[in-house]
């Protein structure tokens, strides 16, 4: 049976997710890290700003706004949701290529298609990022989550070069203050109920 899914729009902000098949991992070596995020890099950065992320052994997520596009003309459908959907495909289904060629495996790393959720408030979206860097804590990677190597945390808060869109992050929240006291807090666990953050 097909999963009907919120469909992909330009100009809109999404919480973008995925878990692997199984028990399986999808990153084991910092080389699964490293291409994973080159391939968001060359395949989601054309068409999304992103604003946060976080990989981890079984899962990942991100936040990112859609960029107002031109579909390629070669490109079979027509319409934006397929050719969103169709990058964050490419990503999945060339990491699984590369790191099957490493380990001389065969088959799909992830369990599904990407897996999205709309964002339609201030509220939900500051939600949704500390809920992001909050998730390596949540699952006993890390106990905080400037610890975790994996994520846009130490990004938003650094002044090093970055693809993040970290001035927009930080005038979400006013301050490096209030993002860091955000993320020390508990607000994500209060509002995961209301926005299905999972």
């Amino acid at each position: 049976m097909s999963t009907t899914r919120t469909p992909f729009e330009s100009e809109c902000f999404y919480h973008v997710y995925n878990h692997a098949r199984g028990r399986d991992n999808l990153f084991s070596t910092d080389w699964d890290y490293k291409t994973f995020l080159e391939l968001v890099r060359k395949f989601i950065t054309p068409v999304a700003t992103i604003y946060a992320y976080c990989l981890m052994p079984n899962h990942f997520h991100f936040l990112v706004r859609n960029r107002e596009i031109q579909i390629p003309s070669d490109f079979k459908h027509k319409d934006e949701n397929s050719y969103f959907s169709h990058q964050w495909g490419s990503v999945q289904n060339t990491f699984s290529k590369k790191k099957n060629y490493r380990s001389g495996k065969r088959g799909g790393l992830f369990c599904q298609s990407i897996n999205r959720a709309l964002i339609d408030s201030e509220q939900y979206l500051q939600m949704c990022m500390v809920y992001i860097h909050n998730n390596p804590v949540k699952h006993g990677f890390s106990s905080s989550p400037g610890e975790w190597k994996y994520s846009s945390y130490k990004a938003i808060i650094s002044l090093e070069k970055t693809d993040i869109a970290r001035e927009s992050v930080l005038r979400w929240f006013e301050s490096k203050q209030n993002f860091k006291a955000y993320h020390e807090s508990n607000a994500d666990e209060l509002f995961a109920e209301k926005y299905k953050l999972r």
